[in-house]
This record gives structure tokens, C-alpha cells and sequence, in this order.
């Protein structure tokens, strides 16, 4: 999809469901996370949005993950079209055994991707924090999102049955972090600072 395409797929998505907005709701979490400048990691790529609009709008430098070969070629077709390849580097990878040393990136970030994982979590999440010097960024759908997303958005997944307990998960993080916490109507972002961990003694 070139820019004008996603636009168009944008705003008849906010016409027709009047809260929805892909596109604001990725740059919300990025902006929240104050991620400008930064290295990240992209866990779970996609169709590569949240890495166009990272290396677009907030001058990052990204690497992206997927273990699908089919959308990571997708999301470099993507970003080809905005301009932004030169960026992004996509690699077919495992999420659960990420290919990286620790602390190799400023940011890992993790975009409505978790649900997905097959009760995996966890173990990615432990990853994310590995590889992080600063700040691991997850944004995951709340129980009205995954109730949205089957019924409107995406009614070929059955997100109420993948989504997690998110309560559990604010939880898991704390454990290692501090969490700052943003709510929007349909999905939650968690930014967890590594270098303000809290005192387990």
C-alpha cells in the first residue's frame, strides 16, 4: 500500500467505525514512549506500519522481525513505496529466540503483535527486555479492542480467545521495570524503563 491507499483505508475505517484510527493510535504510542532518534527493535513486523511510521516521523533507526516470510516481504514493499527501505532492516526471525546480543538496541517495541504468540508471551517478553538498554514498548488490545477487532476489523481472527490478561501482564512487567501506562478506547501501551527497575530487596 502506498501512502495514499493507507490514507484512504485510514479514513474509511474512522468513518465507519468513528473511533478507530491505525495510524493515530501508532503514533500516540510512539509519541508516549519518547522514542525519537532512537535504535529499536519492531517485534512482529507485519505489514511494517509501526516501523514506516517510526523511521518517517520519529527519525528512528529500525530493525524489524516477523517469522512469517510472506509479511516480511510485504513490509518491505511497504516501505519501499514510502521511501523509507533505507531505514528499516527486515529479518525473518523467532521473537522467542531473537538473534541479537543484549542491550543492542535503545527501544524493543511490540505493537498488538503478543496476542499472537500462542501462549508464548512470556518468553518474548523476556527477550525484549534482553536485547533493550533502555525501554521495552508493548501495546496490546484491551477486552472492548479484541471485541472491535472480531467483529469489524479483522473477523477472519478470533482475538477475545488470543487476547491477554492484562492485568497479568502490567503485572509481569513491573517485575522488571517501571511502567508508564497509556489507555486509549481500544488498546493499552506499557513503556517499561530498564534503567529504573525496581528494588526487589
Amino acid at each position: 500500500m502506498d501512502e495514499t491507499e493507507i490514507k484512504g483505508y485510514v479514513k474509511g475505517l474512522v468513518q465507519k467505525y468513528d473511533y478507530y484510527d491505525p495510524i493515530k493510535d501508532r503514533t500516540e504510542a510512539l509519541r508516549f514512549a519518547k522514542l525519537k532518534g532512537n535504535s529499536i527493535l519492531d517485534i512482529g513486523t507485519g505489514r511494517g506500519f509501526v516501523a514506516i511510521l517510526a523511521a518517517k516521523e520519529f527519525k528512528c533507526r529500525i530493525t524489524s522481525i516477523d517469522l512469517s516470510e510472506d509479511k516480511i516481504s510485504i513490509a518491505r514493499e511497504n516501505a519501499k513505496k514510502e521511501g523509507v527501505l533505507d531505514k528499516i532492516t527486515f529479518r525473518v526471525a523467532d521473537a522467542g529466540k531473537i538473534p541479537f546480543q543484549n542491550n543492542s538496541f535503545d527501544a524493543v517495541i511490540s505493537f498488538n503483535a503478543l496476542h499472537h504468540s500462542k501462549g508464548n508471551s512470556e518468553k518474548i517478553i523476556t527477550e525484549m527486555f534482553r536485547v533493550s538498554k533502555d525501554k521495552v514498548v508493548i501495546t496490546e488490545l484491551n477486552e472492548l479492542g479484541a471485541k472491535i477487532f472480531d467483529e469489524y476489523i479483522h473477523p477472519e481472527e478470533n482475538h477475545s480467545s488470543m487476547a491477554l490478561n492484562l492485568n497479568e501482564l502490567i503485572n509481569s512487567l513491573k517485575q522488571n521495570s517501571k511502567v508508564n501506562v497509556l489507555e486509549r478506547r481500544l488498546m493499552t501501551t506499557y513503556v517499561c524503563e530498564k534503567s529504573m527497575r525496581r528494588d526487589k530487596r
